[in-house]
Order: structure tokens, then C-alpha cells, then sequence
């Protein structure tokens, strides 16, 4: 909608954990094409935040193959699949538990 559009140029700054401390890296500038082109799971830290909670200790381990797997679909993200950034950790659903997926649901980043 109109009005998500206008927090695009600042998501930099609201998706890290400590924005004061530390940002994103690369950064991502929105008044930068190539920059932009580096957003989702083209970027390698919101690669890790997207990632569906179930994968995130495998992209963790390898996080450049898992991020081609995420852009290629092999690992596929849809509504069932919960991002890690919805679990808590630093980084986010490094703590999850795929016996108790309930478990810190909701309550991350």
C-alpha cells in the first residue's frame, strides 16, 4: 500500500537488532537501484532473518549455499513456514526448538 511504501527507505535502520550499535551490512541506500537489488534473501543478513525457523541452524552453518537455496526455491518460504525473525535470538531463532515450535513464536525481532 501507499503507506507501507513510505517505510521502505527506512527498513534499514528498524530490521537490526541494535540500530544505534550496528546496521546492516552491506548497508541497503533506497535511493540506490543496486542497493535495493540486495533487499530479501538477496541480502545476506535479511537472508538470515526470512529464512523459514527450521533451516535457520543450516544457514547458519553454510549461509551462502542455504541463501541460493532460498533464491532459487529449493527451500521454499510460504505462510506456513515461520521466518526466524519471529523467534527470539541474536541472530534471530538461533534458540528454536522444532519440537515446540509454539515456543518463542512471536516474540523476536
Amino acid at each position: 500500500s501507499e503507506d507501507a511504501s513510505h517505510l521502505k527507505p527506512f527498513i534499514g535502520n528498524y530490521v537490526v537488532a541494535q540500530p544505534g550499535v550496528k546496521g546492516l551490512e552491506p548497508p541497503i541506500f533506497s535511493d540506490n537501484k543496486k542497493s535495493c537489488a540486495r533487499m530479501g534473501v538477496n541480502h545476506p543478513q535479511l537472508a538470515g532473518m526470512l529464512c523459514p525457523v527450521k533451516h535457520v541452524n543450516a544457514y547458519h552453518t553454510n549461509p551462502k549455499k542455504v541463501q541460493e537455496q532460498l533464491q532459487n526455491g529449493e527451500i521454499r518460504m510460504n505462510a506456513g513456514a515461520w521466518p526466524a525473525l519471529a523467534y527470539p535470538g541474536d541472530p534471530p531463532g538461533v534458540n528454536f526448538n522444532i519440537e515446540n515450535i509454539q515456543e518463542g513464536l512471536l516474540r523476536g525481532h
